[in-house]
């Protein structure tokens, strides 16, 4: 359903216009040292990129066998280019959003034209692992070793989200940002839990992590952090506690903060769409000194719109600010700190099978249909955090890194929750209008402290170059938990085909007060060995682990304790050959662990669980193009599940016991492209194949039975986008972009039946108006559509009780200015 939209809020509109006024003056363009040798062109390129701090997007066969005279002393970027160029046969040429390219310099008259001096935007930092990339094309990452690795290097499987391609799709979450990448299930739970980053990759949901540092998860206080403030998202495949730690044999989702830029940048946004949608954004960075050794950035966004859900609505403000210290070219010290307030969450609800996927005798349920109250419901969340990176090259060897973040969440939450349609004692439904209701409230509070500390030597012996890393890392979390809920079923129930709300609800008062402690120390060293075409990766790591539970009951005043120590062992190793022609096949092997809570028969504690992969593949970077390719088989499994104990003499509370028998088993085939062509055409493409499965289990039907599937699950997922930009012609700055997206059918936990698959549309049309007010400014509108046939799906079914519907469709126009 479309919605008008409204006045933008006073408060966002006033900063907008304020930052927005140009300046009477342009600023005086800042100058840098450079120290860049003498000798092959695309060396000093990649070397004045990094020490002006911007981006210069080249063809390597273009600059092939050139050399440039080098260039020393303090210049502006603008000079520092041209002079570096001279001779070459090159110059720097202005794209739309204040992109650059090297191009040849054209013929005029049988001279040559030479560069006239321009500034070079500081729109994008030039490629490194955590900083921007031009295009939708990352050719390097930390993810998948800890160090500044080529991704073709890397023996395992790595998908790198740019902000170009963040900012193509107007992706604003991190299931948006995800879409199109392979093997991921982003938004498993649809458009009724957006305030969530619910996700699957290779069937097992990922740690998620902020700048190599691992997020706390809590359903009502789990900070959920949005795409504007993200310079790119890293996706590791597969089992990484090598380097992380505890964690799921899924992954790693690693997500990278915007950074200060060294030369100046500020931009200003609005957007308006569908569903009341209103966003105002801000970003601003740059030098503060004339040195450049201190710069900064300061970023805010207001955010507010109706749910998709009938009577629900969010909202978002957050502001994030950093410093960066670079004293010289071997130290670096970058505070980081945000602070965000999520008032408004929208809606957590689910709807039954019957009326969604199955047939009901009532008909269609429909797809805005809200199973709660907004007099009674609430979720009103907040977080803030501060950390710092710190790097410091002692010599051309070693190189210290630490890394460190403490942060607070809180989340109020109040939900009332549909227990589905009433059933008689043989579970048959005798009322297909009524759905019974729950209530549950819960106020959590979490304190979260990383750290990880890194020793990397560089050397060489004989004909082979290693990179070994030596680390120790160390996490603490604290979750203090209030939690109350009425009567089971007792909350008062709704006709979903006549629904009448605002009806007396009881706010159930506290009964439960929990303490949660766990804390992760570990300590792990990796190899890289590289000889000629051969790149050997080794690793290894041991965590302690443990975990203190403390539960009062507030109308009792009983409490009870638990504890759990656990250790563990986790290896990886990995080979690729790199060819010539940019070909590199590689196998690997990786681990991961997990501590579980609980204990067996006679009172033994679960051992945790543990995730083993094989995975075999092969990427392809072709010479003298900006693509990369890569694909992959995989055999993954997590043991040590529990299951139901085979002795049914063995009785753990008055209930049957489990064991640790059962295994689910991933196996499955992923594709994935990404490409920048001829300076125009942007593309991604992906698809995976996946057979997930309990392979071992002592359940013979239902939920976790042996052979069946977990809920949410595709056995296929296929996507593409292209993106096309003008640069010249009467079209030039108009471009357009269009995807497609594929998810095929899904099961419910007991496999008892299936949800259908779906295929989406989206699509985007964009102008971008260079120098507006001032040389170098560019003004940017862009429309983006999702779900553009606006097909009525469901992302998944965990029970014939619990189904959620996927976004509808979106439309949202935005304008904005760069300068």
């Amino acid at each position: 359903m479309l919605r008008p939209a409204t006045a933008l809020h006073p408060l966002a509109l006033s900063l907008l216009l304020a930052c927005a006024l140009p300046t009477a003056q342009a600023a005086e363009p800042h100058a840098f040292t450079f120290n860049v040798p003498a000798g092959d062109l695309a060396q000093a390129l990649n070397r004045f990129a990094e020490q002006a701090g911007l981006a210069l997007a080249f063809d390597p066969a273009l600059v092939q066998g050139r050399r440039s005279s080098g260039l020393a002393g303090s210049h502006s970027t603008a000079q520092g280019i041209t002079q570096l160029l001279a001779g070459t046969g090159l110059q720097a040429t202005p794209l739309a959003s204040g992109r650059y390219r090297i191009e040849p310099v054209p013929e005029a008259s049988g001279d040559t034209l030479m560069l006239q001096a321009t500034d070079i935007s500081a729109t994008y930092a030039s490629e490194s692992p955590t900083g921007p990339v031009a295009g939708f094309v990352a050719k390097r990452s930390l993810a998948g070793t800890k160090t500044d690795t080529p991704l073709i290097e890397t023996p395992q499987s790595i998908s790198v989200v740019t902000k170009d391609q963040m900012r193509a799709q107007n992706a604003e979450s991190l299931g948006q940002v995800l879409r199109y990448s392979a093997a991921v299930v982003p938004e498993t739970r649809g458009a009724t839990a957006s305030r969530l980053d619910l996700l699957t990759i290779r069937g097992f949901s990922p740690s998620l992590y902020l700048d190599g540092l691992k997020l706390p998860g809590s359903r009502d206080a789990a900070p959920q952090l949005d795409a504007f403030d993200l310079e790119r998202v890293d996706v590791l495949r597969g089992p990484a506690s090598v380097l992380y730690g505890q964690g799921t044999p899924s992954g790693v989702v690693n997500m990278v903060s915007k950074r200060p830029t060294r030369e100046p940048f500020h931009e200003v946004g609005v957007e308006y769409g569908t569903f009341q949608k209103q966003r105002t954004t801000f970003d601003l960075s740059g030098p503060i000194d004339e040195q450049g050794v201190f710069a900064y950035r300061v970023s805010g966004l207001y955010d507010s719109a109706d749910g998709q859900v009938e009577h629900t609505e969010t909202e978002r403000r957050a502001i994030s600010a950093s410093l960066a210290w670079r004293p010289s070219d071997d130290t670096s010290l970058t505070l980081l700190g945000r602070f965000q307030k999520d008032p408004k969450g929208a809606s957590y609800g689910s709807l039954p099978s019957q009326g969604v996927v199955l047939p009901n005798p009532n008909g269609h349920i429909d797809v805005d249909r809200y199973d709660g109250d907004k007099h009674f419901e609430k979720s009103d969340r907040e977080n803030y955090s501060v950390g710092y990176l710190f790097e410091h090259h002692f010599n051309d060897t070693f190189t210290l890194r630490q890394n460190a973040r403490y942060m607070r969440a809180e989340g109020l939450y109040r939900s009332l929750y549909s227990g589905g349609f009433p059933k008689d004692a043989n579970g048959n439904i005798t009322d297909y209008r009524n759905v019974q209701r729950s209530t549950i409230a819960s106020d959590v509070n979490i304190d979260a402290y990383a750290l990880d500390n890194q020793l990397q030597a560089t050397f060489g012996t004989g004909p082979v170059a290693h990179t070994l890393l030596l680390g120790a890392d160390y996490q603490y979390t604290s979750t203090d938990t209030l939690s109350g809920s009425g009567p089971y079923l007792g909350a008062p129930g709704l006709d979903l085909y006549n629904p009448v709300y605002g009806g007396a609800i009881p706010v159930p008062a506290y009964t439960s007060a929990a303490t949660a402690r766990s804390q992760q120390k570990g300590l792990y060293l990796q190899e890289q060995m590289k000889w000629d075409r051969w790149v050997l990766l080794l690793g290894g790591r041991y965590d302690w682990a443990n975990n203190h539970n403390t539960s009062s009951n507030l109308n009792t005043g009983r409490k009870t304790r638990s504890s759990l120590d656990s250790e563990a062992f986790t290896g990886r190793a990995g080979l690729v050959y790199l060819f010539d022609n940019g070909l590199a096949p590689y196998i690997s092997y990786s681990e991961s662990f997990e501590p579980q809570s609980g204990t067996g028969y006679g009172g033994a504690p679960f051992k945790p669980t543990e995730g083993k992969q094989y995975e075999l593949g092969i990427k392809y970077q072709p010479p003298g193009s900006n693509s990369f390719i890569s694909a992959a088989v995989f055999d993954l499994r997590r043991q040590n599940l529990t299951t139901l104990d085979p002795d049914p003499s063995h009785l753990c509370n008055g209930s049957r016991c489990n064991v640790q028998a059962g295994e689910v088993r991933s196996r499955g085939f992923e594709l994935e492209g990404k490409a920048s062509l001829t300076n125009n055409i942007d593309l991604t493409a992906s698809y995976a194949y996946l057979d997930n499965r309990f392979s071992k289990s002592n359940t013979t039907s239902g939920a976790g039975a042996k052979g069946n599937t977990p809920y949410g699950i595709p056995r296929h997922t296929a996507s593409a986008w292209a993106d096309y930009l003008f640069h010249e012609g009467p079209l030039q700055g108009f471009g357009f972009g269009a995807g497609v997206r594929y998810v095929s059918s899904t099961t419910d936990d007991p496999n008892t039946f299936k949800v259908p698959g779906y295929t989406l549309v989206d699509a985007a049309v964009h102008y971008d108006i260079p120098h507006v007010y001032t040389a170098g400014d560019n003004l940017r509108l862009a429309v983006n559509a999702t779900n553009l046939e606006n097909k009525t799906y469901v992302s998944s079914c965990y029970s014939s009780d619990w189904c959620w519907y996927g976004s509808q469709r979106t439309v949202q126009a935005s304008a904005t200015y760069q300068w």
